[in-house]
Formats: structure tokens, C-alpha cells, sequence
């Protein structure tokens, strides 16, 4: 049995460089395109979470903006909470409230009643005290409690001074309307209204 030689020659040899050097080439074009598409793709979710992450800072910035407004205008806001009375039983609430600002200016009150007013808040007659037949508290579209005060011979004075603290009394009272005689010796029961939540 005779053994064949395989021999190599440079045309044999040239063209296993070239296969593989082709193949070397396509595959490091290929290996190159994968990560230049990693790349750009991580590129892409950097550029999102650097933008996720301004709109955070800016968001951030906002609040501590907003917290340090609230912060400085906390009186404000309790001023305004304390705008509309938040008792439960605002019908015995504006009597107390009506007794104390009397107490301070000398007044004396004769009787109280639950005024009737009408659901659209529209204001009374001056002077006009209704008295309903029971003592229930009448609210205007859920939003205040109407309260007819009588009093005995006030001194006029006295009674502006108390009318003033009615209209700036915290929770917000209203005055329907007063009725005065002309001598000034007697004054028509007040209908007074207490803002309520």
C-alpha cells in the first residue's frame, strides 16, 4: 500500500487565507454590528434615566418650593380652616360663640331662636325676626346656621362694637340685617348666620 503525500502548495495556501480571512472579516463585522447595537441601546436607556432623573430633581424641587410656601404660610392656612366651623353641633356652637362675643361688649342677650332662612342664601328683610314654631337650626344649602338673638336695651355703642365682632368672628358670621327704632331705645331681634363644612 502506497502512501499518497498530500503537499500544500501556495495556491492551496492562499486561498485558505483568504477563506479565512473572509471569515475573520465577516465575523468581526458581525461581532461589530452587535456592539454597536448594545452600545446605542444602552446609550438609549442612559439618555431616559438621565432624563427620569432631571424631571425627579425638578419634581423634587418643586415640592421642597411647595413645602417651604406652606411652611411660611401655615398661618394662613389655619386662618382659613378656622373660616367655617367644624363642630358637629354648630347649632349649640354659634350660641356659645354669640354669648362669648355679647359677654365682652356688655350686651345682654333676652332669648335666642333657630332663624328660618331661605336655601339659596338669599339675605332676610332688616329687622325681619322669625321665629319658627320649634327651635330646630335651619342650615341654607348646608352651608351656614341661621340664629335669631334678641336682646334687652343694649347700649348703642355697645352694640355696634358687638356687631363689628360678629362680622369679623372666626368661624365667619354674617348679620342679615339690623333694625333699629329711630330713638334708638329698642332693637329688632338679629338674625346672625355661622358659616358651617
Amino acid at each position: 500500500m502506497s502512501k499518497k503525500k498530500r503537499t500544500l502548495n501556495a495556491s492551496t495556501l492562499r486561498t485558505i487565507f483568504l477563506i479565512l480571512l473572509l471569515a475573520t472579516a465577516v465575523g468581526g463585522a458581525g461581532l461589530f454590528t452587535y456592539t454597536v447595537g448594545l452600545l446605542k441601546g444602552y446609550a438609549v436607556e442612559v439618555s431616559h434615566k438621565k432624563a427620569d432623573a432631571a424631571a425627579s430633581t425638578g419634581n423634587v424641587r418643586a415640592l421642597v418650593t411647595t413645602q417651604k410656601e406652606l411652611e411660611a404660610n401655615k398661618d394662613v392656612l389655619e386662618k382659613v380652616g378656622l373660616l367655617k366651623s367644624s363642630s358637629q353641633f354648630p347649632e349649640f356652637q354659634v350660641v356659645d360663640e354669640i354669648k362669648a362675643i355679647a359677654s365682652r361688649n356688655n350686651i345682654q342677650i333676652a332669648s335666642f331662636s333657630y332663624g328660618a332662612t331661605s336655601n339659596t342664601g338669599a339675605a332676610a328683610a332688616p329687622g325681619a325676626a322669625t321665629t319658627p314654631t320649634t327651635p330646630t337650626p335651619v342650615s341654607t344649602g348646608g352651608k351656614t346656621i341661621a340664629l335669631s338673638v334678641t336682646f334687652t336695651s343694649p347700649s348703642y355703642l355697645d352694640f355696634l362694637q358687638f356687631t363689628y365682632d360678629i362680622e369679623q368672628h372666626l368661624p365667619k358670621m354674617k348679620i342679615q340685617g339690623i333694625d333699629v327704632s329711630s330713638s334708638g331705645a329698642s332693637i329688632a331681634p338679629l338674625n346672625v348666620e355661622m358659616y358651617i363644612q
